[in-house]
């Protein structure tokens, strides 16, 4: 953990210095570091955790699973955290878990292999897994297993919605997006070779994203928006914010229409004035934050 904040530090320091980041930015920075800190003392004091649980003999990979402090029966969601598919891991994210807990959830938070060790095909097949290990595994730890959300952000939201309108992943693991109650994808890339021609449009390069895709002619196969007609589960939800320069919310309202033409319930919620990421480090130090209370109308409809 110490090792993590020293290079979350470092980073903003070294992008500062290079000239990439500019004054402006190191809140965000700081944001993170303040986030993992807090999640770090989260994780020591809060009593209703299991860490570190193995969920697929394929992988090393484990998940973390928040249980609300009081009996009952909750519904679940499983967050699948971003970072450009080689940055971050779920320790990171365990302030999700510490601001959805008062909206009555059990909060699971699996880990899954970033690039250059893993392309999106692995990065899905571990996210199905863990999802499958969730439906299973739900009801011991006070979750209802007919009351599955699988979520993301960013490529997190693009791996859950992989898992969740292409039904191979989880057919492999002997499930089916049948099983979940819905699927809550925010700021995703959900149409890759749209992403490209953007981010070109504005002289970026993307070939981190496209070695993860395996190529551009593996982009219509590794985009969610190519099995929209395969949707399983009951719903979407799609968050974004409004002023995202990352991911331009054009890649949320183009699923959103594409879901809606096969007729599957689709929402999706603008934040104004909101970009890419802030809406969600923000929220980890905010209970009051939109996204947090979005969440748990979600998952109780």
């Amino acid at each position: 953990m110490k090792r993590l904040v020293r290079l979350l530090f470092a980073l903003a320091i070294l992008l500062l210095l290079t000239g990439c980041v500019i004054l402006s930015d190191l809140p965000f920075y700081t944001g993170l570091l303040r986030t993992h800190r807090a999640g770090v003392r989260f994780r020591r004091s809060y009593e209703h955790l299991a860490l570190d649980v193995a969920y697929s003999d394929r992988t090393d990979m484990t998940l973390d699973v928040y249980s609300p402090a009081e009996p009952g029966v909750y519904p679940v969601l499983v967050f699948v955290h971003g970072g450009g598919w080689e940055s971050y891991n779920k320790e990171l994210f365990a302030p999700v878990a510490m601001q959805l807990l008062p909206q009555d959830m059990v909060v699971v938070i699996p880990g899954y292999t970033l690039h250059p060790n893993a392309t999106y095909r692995q990065m899905a097949r571990e996210i199905a897994d863990a999802t499958a290990w969730t439906l299973a595994n739900a009801a011991e730890f006070r979750g209802d297993p007919d009351r599955v959300f699988l979520s993301g952000h960013s490529a997190g939201a693009h791996l859950s919605a992989l898992v969740s309108f292409d039904s191979t992943w989880l057919a492999e693991a002997g499930r089916s997006p049948e099983e979940l109650r819905g699927w809550i994808g925010l700021s995703g890339v959900y149409d890759v070779a749209a992403h490209e021609s953007q981010r070109q449009a504005r002289g970026l390069e993307s070939p981190i994203m496209t070695a993860v895709m395996e190529g551009h002619p593996n982009f219509a196969a590794a985009s969610p928006i190519s099995y929209t007609a395969g949707f399983g589960a009951r719903a979407a939800w799609l968050i974004h914010g409004n002023a995202d320069d990352v991911v331009p919310i054009f890649q949320s309202e183009q699923m959103a229409t594409a879901l809606e033409d096969e007729g599957i319930r689709a929402e999706l919620i603008a934040y104004p004035d909101a970009g890419h990421s802030d809406f969600l480090f923000g929220a980890l130090g905010d209970p009051e934050a939109i996204v947090i209370h979005d969440i748990g109308r979600i998952v109780y409809e």
